[in-house]
């Protein structure tokens, strides 16, 4: 892509400095040779359960939640909700800090409420209905004309068919004019052919239901496995495992975070996510982002908990991986 040599360590060295430096615009400032890469090759931040920082601790169990846990939540809740919060929360900053921040997956988790047509986002206990965050989006992207943001609506909870084509209305309402058609092939999917499409929101839509629209696009084609351990040598010999059997042909999403069960949750009752799973977490994960490289079967899509920690370490070091597929690089 680049001239081998000293002029291709130059050209690496100017983009590591570029993208360390303006993580808001990442895209925006990649090498010309990186925005001709298709999407599934480049290595692109993301926030596991995006939408978290909306949840608060008088709201309502969610339906995500076993009914033991929700029937705690109703009869205990000065003693179950701040629990439940303590494990649900994995996103301390708003969505548009995160975008500014360098994210561009976006991991949503929505529901309905009985006796209300609202849609909410949830992870454990209720968050904000919907409408503001999108909203957030797609004004960011409006001013931000040449990034893209990826939106996996991953769970639906207590959704009808009549609620899926409602949201389904809404999203596109929200995202007029930006949404990336579906496409059984990437190839020609690259940051540069997105620019000139003006096309800026791909949204994974993983229910079936996403076969009616031309614009959602199916889960099949961006490929998710979720560790559940809590155990880092376990999460990192999964995320070797998978990123080794990685189909070459679509978008693969690494999951880079560990999942507490009810039982380490229960010998942890004091405890929560940020304090107890993160900082074990997040060195190993660093480490293992750091030994991997994007391009054909490499990284791409990657995702962690509380990915604003130490200035967004996290995102730079994802985002200055793509500096690997540029020539000159050891």
């Amino acid at each position: 892509m680049e001239s081998g040599g000293e002029g291709g360590n130059v050209a690496k060295e100017a983009a590591v400095a570029t993208l360390n430096g303006d993580l808001e615009f990442w895209m925006t400032r990649l090498p010309a040779a990186l925005k001709n890469v298709p999407i599934i090759h480049l290595a692109i931040p993301g926030s596991h359960d995006t939408m978290t920082y909306t949840i608060e601790r008088r709201n309502d169990v969610g339906p995500d939640e076993p009914a033991f846990i929700r029937t705690l939540g109703r009869y205990c809740s000065l003693v179950a909700k701040p629990i439940i919060l303590n494990w649900s929360i994995t996103q301390r900053d708003d969505v548009r800090r995160q975008l500014n921040g360098g994210i561009r997956y976006l991991d949503l988790r929505v529901a309905t409420k009985p006796r209300t047509r609202d849609i909410y986002f949830l992870h454990g206990l209720y968050g904000s209905e919907i409408g503001k965050p999108l909203t957030d989006v797609a004004d960011w992207l409006t001013s931000h004309a040449n990034e893209i943001v990826i939106l996996d609506f991953q769970h639906f909870y207590s959704f009808t068919e009549e609620d899926h084509h409602r949201f389904i209305e809404r999203i596109s309402q929200i995202f007029r004019g930006k949404l990336c058609p579906v496409s059984s092939r990437f190839e020609h999917i690259t940051l540069q052919w997105l620019i000139l499409k003006r096309y800026q929101v791909f949204v994974i839509y993983r229910n079936v239901y996403a076969h009616n629209y031309t614009n959602l696009w199916p889960s099949g084609l961006w490929r998710t496995v979720w560790p559940n351990t809590v155990r880092v040598d376990e999460l990192i010999d999964f995320l070797n495992v998978e990123l080794q059997g990685r189909s070459l042909e679509i978008a693969f999403v690494s999951q880079c975070l560990l999942t507490p069960d009810t039982s380490y949750v229960i010998k942890h009752l004091c405890g929560s996510l940020q304090r107890d799973l993160v900082p074990l977490c997040r060195k190993a994960v660093l480490s293992w982002i750091g030994q991997k490289r994007p391009g054909r079967g490499g990284l791409n899509i990657v995702i962690a908990d509380f990915v604003s920690d130490n200035n967004f370490l996290f995102s730079k070091t994802v985002i200055q991986s793509n500096t690997k597929l540029l020539r000159g690089s050891p």
